[in-house]
């Protein structure tokens, strides 16, 4: 074959993609950002604002909002109260788009009998009301670990005995908490084995955990919900690797959790700064991931 016919016949291949084919373009994985922050404040330009509301501000980040519902709005004398399930349910028809999730922290979680009945019944009663919009529960299927531990396969067969409650919810929230405070090794430890937890009630549904913008620095010592001790909020690169870390083990989102008694070192509720921090980090995951 002639120097030139070769020429001729590359370029013939080059054009028809058999030569330095182009590898194929993947797109990221939606990852959807839920939160729960009741802090008000945010950064704005150079200065300090509650204008817009910081849900309002977050969905034009797209980082959306969801439900988290306390026991007291849905338990009368230790029990589901219907009327109040049927306010809350039909009160979510009108936004789809915000998921409902129950603190169901009731109960001896070790004892599932004295938790599952009524869980059950509260999905129940929400689900008879409303279709549409997805409900959860916190910390139930899969149970919270607290942190890591060398017995974690101790909660395999207690996950196991909640399988009834991953059938009846929307998606699924294992609680990945900065119980471990700065090891983020043992933290990715508990991520590895939580995650792997919900994936194993095979139920095809979302994977939302809980995980937390803090690092709780000390104890207040108080036993009321004002005050919780004292509080560091999470770097830009430490919020960036729990978010990357549960993405790259298979979660679809995740639901970001803040308490209203959250408070600094200098006594201070935290302020969400797009720009700076664990703020960026999720602004921008939000971004890279819609």
């Amino acid at each position: 074959m002639t120097l030139f016919r070769k020429i001729s016949l590359l370029i013939l291949l080059f054009a028809m993609g058999m030569v330095f084919p182009c590898p194929a373009q993947t797109s990221p994985k939606k990852f959807t950002i839920y939160e729960f922050i009741p802090y008000r404040d945010h950064v704005a330009g150079s200065e300090i604002t509650r204008v817009p509301s910081l849900d309002q501000y977050l969905e034009t980040l797209g980082i959306h909002r969801i439900k988290v519902i306390y026991l007291d709005r849905f338990m009368t004398n230790d029990q589901p109260d219907e009327k109040k399930i049927e306010t809350i349910a039909k009160s979510a028809i009108g936004s789809p788009n915000i998921p409902v999730s129950f603190d169901t922290e009731l109960g001896d979680r070790f004892h599932p009998e004295t938790v599952i009945p009524r869980v059950s019944d509260i999905l129940s009663i929400y689900h008879r009301y409303n279709t549409v919009t997805p409900a959860g529960v916190y910390a139930t299927a899969p149970q919270n670990t607290y942190a890591w531990k060398p017995d974690i396969n101790r909660f395999d067969s207690l996950n196991e005995s909640y399988r009834t409650i991953a059938q009846q919810i929307d998606f699924l929230s294992p609680v990945l908490y900065n119980y471990e405070g700065t090891d983020i090794e043992a933290w990715k430890r508990a991520a590895v084995y939580n995650i792997d937890a919900a994936k194993k009630y095979q139920t095809g549904k979302r994977i939302l955990p809980y995980i937390s913008v803090i690092i709780r620095l000390q104890s207040s010592g108080k036993d009321d919900n004002s005050q919780h001790g004292a509080i560091r909020t999470l770097t830009e690169a430490e919020m960036l690797t729990r978010l990357q870390t549960i993405y790259e083990l298979g979660a679809d989102g995740c639901i970001v959790w803040a308490s209203s008694g959250d408070r600094t070192l200098d006594g201070k509720v935290p302020v969400f700064d797009r720009n700076s921090g664990w703020g960026k980090a999720l602004a921008d995951f939000a971004k890279a991931h819609p």
